[in-house]
Order: C-alpha cells, then structure tokens, then sequence
C-alpha cells in the first residue's frame, strides 16, 4: 500500500469512529449544565453511558425509538415522555432495566448512579402531555359535555331527565368513551413500550402480551399500582385517576 493509501485509510477510519461516537447523542443543554452540579454530572453520565439506547432531548440523545413500529430489541425507553422517579431509576441501573433481558446491571454505580438518578428524576417526561381531566362525577351534567350552566331547568323538569332513558344511556356512553380515550393515551405512554395491544397498536415485548389476556379491572389496577415482577410500581408516577382509566382501559380491550 503506498503512503497516500494508507494516509487516506486512516482518515476513513477516523471518520468513521467519529461518527459512530456521535451516534445517538448530541450535547446536554446549556440548562442542564447551569442545574445543580449532581445534576448536571449526571446528565453528563447519561449521554456517555445511556445516550445508544435512550431518547432524551435534553442531553441530545437519540438512542430510543420514538415511534412504536420503529422500535427495535435494544431500543429503551423514550424518557421525553416517560417520567421517572429516583427510587425507580436506581432500581432500573441496580438490575439491568425492570427486565434485564438487554440494559446491563450497574452501568453507573455509587455517586455516579446517584447522581443519574437525580438528573433523570427531574427532567424525564418534560414533553408529556398535560394530565387528564378527571371524568366529571355522575349526574354532574348533561349528556352534551357535562355543562351545568342550566341547572334551574333540570331541577324544575326532573320527571323529563328521568324519563328519557336514552340520554342516560348516551351520557353513560360518552363518559365510558372519554374514559377509554383517556387510557388509551396513558397506556401509550407509559406501558406501550413493555407490552403488545392490538388497540394501542404496541408491540412490546418485555411484558406479557395482552391479546393473550382478560385481565378484570381489578387486576390491572393492582398491578400498575403496586407492579409486580419485572414491572415497576406506577403509583407516583401516575395519579389516581390515570391508573384507574388506564385500568378501565386495558380491562375492555384486552384479549379481543
């Protein structure tokens, strides 16, 4: 090989090293870097360690998939969406993800961990969507939307309201709609990534599939609540009221 081939070989290998350092992170934000310096070390930690698996904006890394039916076995959660507490990033760190099938056990250990943990607490899930509107209690309205702007007419014609039984039915069919909707998008959100459901068009495959399933209820809101096996406990990270709708949800369409 003469020594313009080798210079130019070089070069391309340099080029392609470089690129492949590049892949999937870009650079923390000058906010991140201005946070608390545990912080901002461990954003610093996140993009060296976890950036090829993970999406977070924040620090420029592109590792995750952002749509379902892009995603790929070594694809990890897409932290602008998914919130995280401290407790659960440990956990995920300690034990190699909740599934240990991929995420290697103590990429960060002591300080270090700790000070990842810190960073994604705070700024996972900054691009979720607002929080669901409660459903409006029972009786709390009209069949139209919940408005309550008339209530002198409905007090003086209770016979009419109780007489039509099919505005009972539509209101009972618009909240359990609404219902539906509302955990269909937590679901999405936060379990889609874990899980395969027809209706939410998931293809997870960490956790059990549920068109396999009929889970009641009950059930499903026990075990976001509380998690179980390699899922992680959703109490703190989800309210109330979307655990319950992302209950209703699963329970009503799972294993159709």
């Amino acid at each position: 090989m003469t020594t313009r081939r080798r210079v130019l070989a070089a070069a391309s290998i340099l080029a392609i090293g470089a690129g492949v350092t590049a892949c999937g992170s870009e650079d923390v934000s000058p906010t991140v870097k201005k946070d608390d310096p545990a912080i901002a070390r461990g954003a610093d930690l996140f993009a060296e360690r976890c950036a090829g698996c993970h999406t977070l904006d924040v620090v420029g890394a592109q590792g995750g998939a952002t749509e379902i039916k892009d995603r790929e076995r070594v694809d990890g959660p897409n932290f602008n969406v998914r919130r995280e507490t401290t407790d659960s990033v440990l956990y995920a760190i300690r034990n190699g993800g909740f599934s240990g099938a991929i995420m290697p056990e103590n990429i960060v250990v002591g300080r270090e961990a700790d000070d990842v943990a810190a960073f994604l607490s705070k700024y996972a899930g900054q691009e979720r969507k607002a929080e669901i509107t409660p459903q409006q209690p029972a009786g709390g309205g009209n069949a139209n939307g919940g408005s309550t702007t008339t209530p002198p007419t409905t007090q003086s014609t209770p016979q009419t309201t109780t007489s039509t039984p099919e505005a009972g039915t539509t209101s009972t069919g618009a909240g359990a709609q609404q219902a539906n909707a509302q955990g269909k998008q937590v679901f999405t959100q936060s379990c889609g990534s874990c899980h395969t459901l027809k209706d939410a068009a998931t293809t997870g495959t960490v956790g059990p599939n549920l068109d396999d399933l009929t889970p009641d209820e009950a059930t499903v809101q026990r075990q976001v609540t509380n998690g179980g096996g390699v899922m992680p406990a959703f109490k703190g990270q989800l309210t109330d009221a979307q655990i319950k709708a992302v209950a209703q949800y699963v329970s009503s369409v799972a294993g159709q």
